[in-house]
């Protein structure tokens, strides 16, 4: 069988959706080893003038290719146009010049037996070579693009719901995005398919935890609680000096070093808010990514007060490297820490609820696991038996 696997990224920011899908692949490959598995990835860039408009920063070099762990990645560049942008924000017209683009893409995936696209801006064009070609054509959904923009955006939420209904299958990262996606589109056609955590993220032995700890200077005995992602409103980052204090006075059996990890527009005024409530935090800003492992194995708590969610790896991550993981009750995050660790972002008492138990996995009451489905080798087993049946 021969498959290509599209999605939208950024070979400058290899995170999140950029990680999944290169894991994804080649986990499946490993599953299925007499397949071909192709990468392409769609990175949208500036010209001239939106780039001043848009202050963005042009690529300091084009390539047809990167690795990725691994993994080929044959890189589809496209130049944002300005009419677009402007016939999207003023009239809610769909952008006229991408659509040609990707009409003049669909060829390039001839004597492919299926495709598996990633998101919205990769599915237009696997929609495309699906009704061009006849093959199934399957898309993954990884969360904003079903939570944050088809409900702000008329156009977007219009080009969502026939992507939806128009896939051989649809997959989603979590049951509670399979749950809204439902809600926007009615009756279609759905598996879950969990992400899992690279194996870089893995529990250290002892000796090279207590090393690391030294390193990135945390005090002996210190327990170490931590935020790690982007400093952004659904992120809900100005919580954290609340849940931060909360914790600090809480824990009463030793001393609590507190971290943030990441960056964003938010971050002076966390830091202020820090500072203002007395809470010393550590703001590592961006770290990375081959870094992260290693400041993991350094936590114990990490805390995660996001309003929106789809499954974010970075709580799988933080388990897998031995640390518990509490968050909000939105999406797929209690389907990761479990429903007792995710608290009603809507409830009043929310900072004060996650803190407490943020408190009690520091005294060790708390017990938990990461899901037997939420791993690479399982998630590729249940892909490849679905595109048996679908190619069959």
């Amino acid at each position: 069988m021969k498959i290509a696997v599209l999605f939208e990224g950024n070979i400058d920011n290899r995170l999140g959706v950029f990680n999944a899908v290169v894991n994804r692949a080649k986990h499946l490959a490993l599953a299925e080893p007499g397949w071909q598995i192709d990468v392409f990835m769609v990175q949208v860039y500036d010209g001239a003038v939106v780039r001043r408009l848009r202050r963005s920063r042009v690529p300091v070099a084009r390539p047809a290719t990167v690795e990725a762990d691994g993994v080929t990645i044959n890189v589809l560049w496209f130049k944002r146009s300005l009419l677009d942008s402007l016939g999207h924000k003023l009239f809610h017209r769909r952008p006229r010049r991408f659509i040609t683009w990707l009409k003049s893409r669909a060829s390039r995936f001839a004597g492919y037996d299926l495709i598996s696209s990633h998101d919205r801006v990769a599915a237009q064009i696997g929609a495309q070579v699906a009704r061009e070609r006849g093959v199934p054509h399957c898309v993954t959904w990884h969360g904003a693009s079903i939570y944050t923009d088809p409900p702000r955006d008329a156009m977007l939420r219009e080009i969502t719901v026939e992507l939806l209904r128009g896939a051989t299958s649809n997959f989603f990262v979590s049951q509670g995005l399979e749950r809204l996606a439902r809600e926007l589109a009615g009756d279609i056609r759905a598996h879950v398919l969990y992400n899992g955590a690279s194996a870089a993220f893995c529990r250290m032995d002892e000796a090279t935890r207590a090393s690391l700890r030294e390193r990135y200077g945390v005090p002996a005995g210190h327990k170490v609680v931590a935020f790690v992602g982007r400093h952004e409103p659904v992120k809900n980052v100005m919580w954290l000096p609340e849940i931060y204090d909360r914790v600090r006075h809480g824990y009463k059996e030793g001393a609590v070093t507190f971290w943030s990890v990441g960056d964003g527009w938010q971050r002076p005024a966390v830091e202020q808010a820090m500072r203002e409530r007395g809470v010393e935090c550590r703001f590592w800003g961006l770290v990375p990514p081959e870094e992260i492992p290693s400041m993991l194995n350094c936590v114990d708590v990490l805390v995660l007060p996001s309003s929106l969610e789809g499954l974010p790896l970075v709580l799988l991550e933080a388990m897998q490297c031995g640390a518990l993981a509490v968050s909000s009750d939105v999406v797929g995050c209690p389907e990761a820490v479990g429903r007792e660790n995710a608290f009603d972002v809507h409830d009043p008492h929310f900072n004060e609820l996650l803190a407490a138990r943020a408190v009690l996995m520091l005294e060790g009451r708390v017990a938990q696991t990461i899901p037997a489905t939420m791993n690479w080798p399982a998630t590729a087993a249940r892909e490849a038996a679905i595109y048996h049946e679908l190619t069959n």
